[in-house]
């Protein structure tokens, strides 16, 4: 599935996140990896906050932008929301323990910045590219072979 979006409101990303939230619910192959891409300001850590409140975690949800890698956790799920952009050579990803992360039973990993680890990741799941299209509008497009309906 390839879909473009265009989102001008907070509230039509979080009915994004609902939607993609709703499907990792569902009874999936686990681990998942979604890479979202995008320029700096482009609401790719806004979208992985409203997808991770829709999954039930609602408490202070950091940008991994120094730590890296934050991890969260449902009842069912591991969720690691990681970070790459301040990576700056491949042998990073390995020091930190990341394939360990991508390979955990039962978990969703949400990779911004994922062109940072190219050679490293594996192919996602499903893709988000979020650009600026005006000043508060994003076109968002979405890229899946899982059964993903938006």
């Amino acid at each position: 599935m390839n879909k473009e979006l265009v989102l001008s409101s907070l509230d039509e990303t979080k009915q994004l996140a609902e939607k993609i939230a709703s499907f990792l619910t569902e009874e999936n192959d686990y681990p998942i990896s979604i890479h979202l891409s995008g320029d700096l300001g482009t609401g790719k850590t806004t979208l992985v906050k409203e997808i991770l409140n829709c999954l039930g975690i609602e408490n202070f949800i950091n940008s991994p932008t120094f730590t890296l890698i934050e991890p969260y956790e449902t009842n069912d799920l591991k969720i690691f929301h990681i970070d790459l952009y301040r990576v700056e050579k491949i042998t990073e990803l390995s020091s930190i323990g990341l394939e360990e992360y991508l390979q955990e039973a039962n978990s969703i990993s949400f990779i911004e910045w994922p062109e940072k680890g190219s050679g490293f990741l594996k192919e996602p799941d499903i893709a988000i590219s979020l650009d600026h299209h005006g000043e508060t509008t994003r076109k968002c497009e979405v890229q899946t072979s899982l059964g993903l309906n938006l």
